[in-house]
């Protein structure tokens, strides 16, 4: 419970030049298996988990305060089934969503009903959109409600604000969205170095213990050491080399020519 980190001061061996030569993977060993890369997609769906049992006695409570079946029967499977006191706090929380009254989806939960995926709108969103907006097609309430990830209140807003255009917007949205799926992510590729490495830079602390102090750094350049100290920049002829609080290497055969890809 009293634990605090406390600053010693050791002595670290640290070369100039290191190799990780004898690191480096030569490939596939004698007796070693490769696994088959999996394809996207191809993975096993994850189960959705049951929904639970609505208790019909919680059921008929709620409905005798005036709510209607479906809205009762999200609440409660919402809030485990049974629990009549957080399904009223849940229909207070949600009476206003525009699928609250709508049947239930078969085999999803009140909670999460028939989740879309994040290409898709969900057609209880838009239908309702539609119903209770009255001056917009279902087209127009899909590509909002997609753009705005399923939120109807966004989407409802994004409607309003784009009705002096609306078609314009939406045919932008789907030029953008094409665009998107069409251009092809950038690949560089990976560079296969000798394993040599040479020490750069190095930041070390000044100071009695790591509340306090402060922390400079040293780079080398064109072979000598210099220090950068807020807007202080000088030769050092003495690096804390051994004591210093992080290293920065860089491949050697990268010092002076770096991957132009990168």
């Amino acid at each position: 419970d009293d634990w605090q980190p406390y600053k010693i001061e050791v002595d670290i061996d640290v070369p100039e030049e290191i190799s990780l030569q004898k690191f480096k993977g030569t490939g596939p060993q004698e007796g070693e298996k490769i696994a088959p890369e999996e394809a996207e997609g191809d993975a096993e769906p994850t189960t959705a988990p049951a929904a639970p049992a609505v208790d019909e006695g919680a059921l008929g409570q709620l409905m005798d305060m005036g709510f209607n079946m479906n809205g009762c029967k999200r609440a409660l499977m919402a809030v485990g089934g049974s629990n009549v006191e957080a399904a009223m706090n849940w229909v207070f929380e949600h009476n206003s969503d525009p699928d609250f009254n709508d049947p239930l989806p078969e085999g999803g939960s009140a909670a999460s009903a028939a989740a879309p995926s994040s290409s898709d709108a969900d057609e209880t969103i838009v239908m309702s959109l539609v119903e209770n907006l009255g001056c917009f097609t279902a087209n127009q309430v899909r590509a909002a409600v997609k753009h705005c990830s399923g939120a109807a209140d966004r989407a409802a807003d994004w409607l309003f604000s784009h009705m002096d255009d609306l078609d314009g917007a939406i045919a932008a949205l789907e030029s953008t969205s094409v665009a998107e799926n069409s251009t092809p992510k950038p690949t560089t590729p990976l560079e296969d170095g000798d394993g040599k490495y040479n020490l750069v830079g190095l930041i070390s602390h000044i100071g009695k213990n790591t509340g306090s102090g402060h922390y400079v750094a040293h780079l080398k350049k064109d072979g000598k050491w210099v220090i950068f100290n807020d807007e202080k920049v000088a030769l050092s002829k003495d690096p804390p080399i051994r004591h210093a609080y992080m290293y920065l290497f860089q491949r050697s055969d990268t010092i002076g020519a770096p991957n132009s890809e990168y």
